[in-house]
């Protein structure tokens, strides 16, 4: 990605996601309670130019919009439900890699497929891979074609509704990575129930014999791109941290106490509390925007930046959250308020990989100059 030439076409496509965080923001709550999929927010963005905006023009014509475009973008959609925000980011990530595909005719196939709102889905976690998700180890036999996997992947993020699965396998003893179609020998164990992220109905994908076809296999890129996913993890908590942060301030002002009747603003703890948000909002983003500037200029230390940047943001989020119910207190532990679902969807956020102790363990041995295999 590169920085816009035309700075009213980011402003634009960010205008378009607060369209559609309005409405998200309308059956978040619903779709927290009931654990349903977003289906609003899945049909209003495949025929969105927010979609495609991160892949560019068809057949690489037109520069896809810039990182920090894209990371307000994923900020937007979560201040209005940070699970369809989530299953959004994951289906970026997964479509993204279309161009990678070795076969041309398929790419071909797969990129109209994509601009017609196909969903693509992330299958790559497995039960045994905890964080290193991008590291399969589950063998698929040679099959005429290519090979046939059977295993599952867990947290498959808005599995029921793909239209492709991005998935991985050893294959003649190196990991291989396929864009595949979904089809009859993939099946889907609904057995999400959780704390937070509700909506995201990341349930457990099951290949049964199913076929990874050389013709959808992806050619290794060394040095990787930049990808949607890690890229816009940190955003997805500067959106929650931003809705967290509106709701209380809303109350804050609205709430009064007795005997003078006067809003609850005026207190000096809540003022040094919204204070204390602020500031870790914006560290959060700043460092976010840097990171996204260092991913659009190449700038080879983007890497250690974006594990930086989702670690401050998920510790600003649920801070901010925590923070945000104390002020609400006994009216922001309801659910009539969206408190208490920031506060839960916030805390899945140093959850996801790569979660924060190895965050930590990563950027501590790099900048110490210590580590490497084990002897």
């Amino acid at each position: 990605m590169n920085p816009e030439k035309d700075p009213n076409q980011a402003d634009a496509l960010v205008a378009e996601a607060e369209r559609i965080s309005a409405l998200l923001a309308e059956h978040a709550a619903r779709h927290d309670r009931e654990g349903t999929f977003p289906v609003e927010g899945l049909a209003a963005t495949i025929r969105s130019p927010i979609n495609t905006a991160a892949i560019g023009g068809e057949g690489g014509a037109g520069a896809p919009c810039s990182w920090l475009t894209f990371g307000r973008i994923v900020a937007t959609l979560a201040r209005g439900d940070a699970s369809f925000a989530t299953a959004w980011l994951m289906h970026q990530g997964a479509m993204s890699v279309f161009r990678a595909l070795i076969d041309a005719d398929e790419r071909s196939r797969v990129e109209q497929a994509l601009r017609r709102g196909a969903w693509v889905v992330n299958a790559q976690s497995e039960p045994t891979s905890g964080n290193m998700f991008l590291v399969p180890r589950q063998v698929a036999r040679k099959a005429e074609g290519g090979h046939r996997l059977t295993g599952e992947k867990r947290f498959v993020t808005g599995c029921e509704h793909a239209d492709f699965f991005f998935t991985g396998a050893v294959c003649d003893g190196q990991p291989a990575f396929f864009l595949i179609d979904r089809d009859d020998s993939i099946s889907i164990d609904p057995v999400w129930d959780t704390l937070g992220m509700r909506a995201t109905r990341s349930q457990i994908v099951r290949f049964n014999d199913t076929l990874l076809p050389d013709s959808r296999r992806l050619a290794a890129v060394d040095p990787p791109p930049p990808n949607p996913i890690p890229t816009g993890l940190g955003w997805l908590s500067i959106g929650i941290a931003e809705a967290a942060m509106a709701a209380a301030v809303a109350y804050a002002r609205e709430r009064v106490l007795p005997p003078a009747d006067r809003p609850i603003a005026e207190l000096q703890w809540v003022q040094f509390a919204v204070a204390d948000m602020s500031l870790r909002l914006e560290a959060a983003r700043a460092l976010a925007a840097r990171t996204a500037e260092a991913a659009d200029a190449g700038d080879p230390a983007y890497g250690l930046l974006q594990l930086q940047a989702k670690a401050v943001a998920n510790e600003a989020a649920v801070a901010i959250a925590t923070s945000a119910l104390e002020i609400a207190g006994g009216a922001g532990y309801m659910r009539s308020r969206p408190i208490e679902r920031h506060l839960r969807d916030a805390m899945s956020g140093p959850l996801m990989a790569l979660s924060g102790p190895v965050i930590r363990e990563i950027l501590g041995k790099t900048l110490l100059g210590v580590g490497g295999p084990e002897k």
